[in-house]
């Protein structure tokens, strides 16, 4: 009996920890912040290698990424490897696109996703495209986020802790940091969720795959269970190859075309940042290892369970030391809310810039914007804790959801850096046919939701690029070339 009150004492302390830190961080953040928007959003586009490197790994590695990386090799093992390659490419964006953006943003003062669409393109239609596009995709990927916390309290409280209490606490801790410190608070969070959300992924992959016998063990039963266990050839080689396909391109891109992602490439403070950004996050792809072993072990040691999203958090909480269970549950935590503060923070400034200030108050004095921004910040919480209580989902297949819309958005992206044939018309009609494609494959189809998603960007690329080529704007054209000569010049 004191054995286990010891244990339960230092338990709660290492919790304790986790909560404290970041609110630490967020007041050193105070410290250093200055009452601007500028500050606030973007950290005055002074965020440097390390920390850009940490806020940007930490916002990819979302529970998606954990939970819903583990349940989807328990359900597809093999299909999931195509992380390895969406890492790679995830990274590639940043050289090709995200150095772009930077200048861009640098040069013409851009602070949201609009402020780029609407500078190039100058279609008021496309402008509220947009927007809706950014708010709505976020608010979904801020649910996968929220989902997974809630999922991970009740089942390791064995509901002491109920999900409407558990939602306060989520919310409270984020909505502090992030009205005291605004990105560089995020970013300093970010640090140390990072650490632990490595730690975690590694450690429990490594756990779990020793728990079930071993690798050559675990895998050699995953093979005579079924040979699909392990490779994507068989009777469905050719729906599981075109899955595999289909995330490598979604998954990254979708990310990618995040407010989240726009932000932090706007805020860095140099452009060697971005020669060496994409191989840190590269190497950092190898804690996937973590995911696939414990998502095979899951198959090896819970059988068939009737909530694949929680196959992680119980089977550590029934083979681990609580110690061990405490610090798993501590990093899937800390991915959580190292992409929720990124998604929170960044809708509190598609709000602030390109709505309140756009069509609410046009002449809103700056330190009011500021107020304005840090409300945000909270009432966005209250709207995703509610949203959350009415809306449940499949973590894996809601990410997918939000990524596949926000994906969209990357083709007239592409266009507008490098094709002077393109059009607000175009760019418009491709976006809105390609999310009509995509929602109605998920609606209809009996396919895989990342299908769906490609399906709309294979529609919106060619709509985008017929529409644009009979709609020619000269203007328009004459701009896309003066930006691109500019950055070549300096960069090429």
């Amino acid at each position: 009996m004191e054995e286990n009150r010891v244990t339960n004492a230092i338990v709660l302390m290492i919790v304790c920890i986790f909560a404290f830190v970041p609110l630490l961080l967020a007041e050193v953040a105070r410290n250093k912040s200055l009452p601007t928007t500028l500050d606030f959003i973007l950290q005055r586009r002074r965020l440097g290698l390390f920390s850009m490197y940490a806020t940007v790994f930490a916002t990819w590695m979302s529970a998606f990424a954990f939970v819903g990386a583990i349940t989807y090799f328990y359900e597809r093992v093999p299909i999931y490897m195509t992380t390895v390659g969406w890492d790679a490419l995830f990274a590639v964006l940043f050289i090709l696109v995200g150095k772009r953006l930077w200048y861009y943003g640098k040069t013409y003062n851009y602070m949201t996703p609009r402020d780029f669409f609407n500078d190039i393109y100058g279609s008021e239609p496309l402008n509220v495209t947009v927007t809706a596009i950014t708010i709505i995709g976020t608010m979904i990927y801020l649910q996968v986020q929220i989902l997974a916390g809630f999922l991970v309290l009740s089942i390791s409280t064995e509901g002491v802790i109920s999900l409407h209490m558990s939602g306060i606490v989520f919310f409270a801790i984020l909505v502090i940091y992030i009205w005291a410190g605004g990105l560089r608070a995020v970013a300093l969070a970010d640090i140390f969720y990072g650490i632990l959300i490595v730690s975690a992924i590694i450690g429990s992959g490594i756990f779990l795959i020793h728990t079930s016998g071993g690798i050559v063990h675990t895998f050699d039963l995953l093979i005579e269970q079924d040979p699909a266990n392990v490779s994507i050839a068989g009777e469905d080689a050719g729906k599981r190859i075109g899955m595999w396909l289909a995330l490598f391109v979604i998954v990254p891109v979708g990310a990618f075309m995040g407010p989240q992602i726009w932000i932090r490439n706007y805020a860095s403070s140099s452009e060697k940042n971005f020669d060496i950004l994409p191989l840190l996050l590269y190497l950092s792809s190898i804690i996937c290892v973590g995911t696939l072993f414990a998502g095979s072990a899951g198959i090896v040691l819970a059988g068939d369970v009737d909530n694949p999203d929680t196959i992680l958090v119980r089977l550590i909480r029934e083979y681990a030391h609580p110690f061990f269970n405490t610090f798993v549950i501590m990093g899937i935590y800390a991915a959580i809310f190292s992409t929720a503060n990124s998604q929170v923070h960044a809708l509190s400034a598609v709000y602030t810039i390109d709505v309140h200030k756009r069509y609410i108050n046009k002449s809103a004095p700056d330190k009011r914007l500021l107020l304005i921004a840090k409300w945000t910040v909270l009432l966005i919480s209250v709207i995703a804790y509610i949203l959350i209580l009415v809306i449940p989902q499949n973590i894996f297949d809601l990410g997918i959801i939000a990524l596949g819309g926000t994906a969209q958005l990357f083709i007239p992206v592409v266009g507008a850096l490098f094709w002077k044939g393109s059009t607000a018309k175009g760019a418009t009609m491709g976006i809105v046919a390609g999310e009509v494609i995509f929602f109605l494959g998920i609606a209809l189809a009996e396919w895989d939701t990342s299908l769906s998603a490609i399906a709309g960007m294979i529609c919106n690329a060619v709509i985008f690029t017929a529409v644009s080529s009979c709609d020619t704007d000269y203007l328009l054209a004459a701009k896309i070339k003066k930006y691109k000569a500019e950055y070549d010049s300096k960069y090429n």
